[in-house]
């Protein structure tokens, strides 16, 4: 590798170690839209609207029904509802593998899903024995990333020095803490497919902010790491 300084590889999950072609992350959404309606008994557009308004404020949906302490949201039952989905799109990449396994020094994933989830994609992604740990919104007490104290949480429950690590993400405002904090930052750019026009409202447009100083702005992640 070119980045000599780098002992620790940090990897996002969902939409960062597989494509959003594959439609895993499409079918959490609705179901998360799902799950809204029928909580608050209103029709799917203004769940989706609330799904998406507590995603953009709080990081991520569940942290938002969760903010709202009238509603009684029992956060297990959500991550269970919503990653109840079909993984036979995903497919091992042998190259993938290849790449990951011989980088130097530990690697982890750092989700704001479930550790169980993270474990499903990654056996159907033949990675599931290359990482030491999985850090998920459970082990962040349910404070998902971009909150900074998530983030000192995962040092501190990996033992890890973000100075010497690097980060991979498909989601822009994910990397600003990891940046504040001395890792060295890589945004894997997605074409997130709109095959329903569910983004055609302008202030969802962009919800992955994409324009975020990463040290590196990449398409490909084989490709990079095979290059660097």
């Amino acid at each position: 590798m070119n980045l000599p300084s780098i002992k620790t590889w940090v990897f996002d999950l969902d939409n960062t170690l597989y494509a959003p072609e594959e439609d895993i992350f499409s079918q959490i959404d609705k179901k998360m839209t799902s799950f809204i309606s029928n909580h608050y008994n209103i029709n799917s557009n203004d769940a989706f609207n609330i799904q998406k308004e507590h995603f953009l404020e709080y990081g991520t949906t569940l942290a938002g029904l969760m903010n709202d302490k009238d509603n009684n949201i029992d956060p297990d039952e959500f991550l269970r509802v919503v990653h109840d989905i079909d993984l036979q799109s995903l497919k091992s990449d042998p190259n993938l593998r290849k790449v990951i396994l011989n980088l130097s020094g530990p690697k982890f994933i750092f989700t704001n899903g479930t550790k169980r989830h993270a474990e499903n994609v990654l056996e159907k992604l033949g990675l599931d024995d290359l990482f030491e740990s999985i850090f998920d919104i459970k082990s962040a007490n349910y404070i998902p990333k971009p909150n900074i104290e998530t983030y000192n949480l995962f040092f501190q429950s990996t033992n890890i020095d973000p100075k010497s690590s690097i980060m991979f993400e498909d989601m822009g405002r994910n990397l600003i803490p990891a940046k504040k904090l001395g890792m060295t930052t890589v945004l894997i750019k997605r074409e997130i497919p709109n095959k329903h026009n569910i983004f055609q409202d302008k202030k969802y447009a962009d919800i992955w902010g994409q324009d975020v100083p990463a040290d590196y702005v990449i398409d490909d992640l084989v490709k990079f790491l095979n290059n660097n």
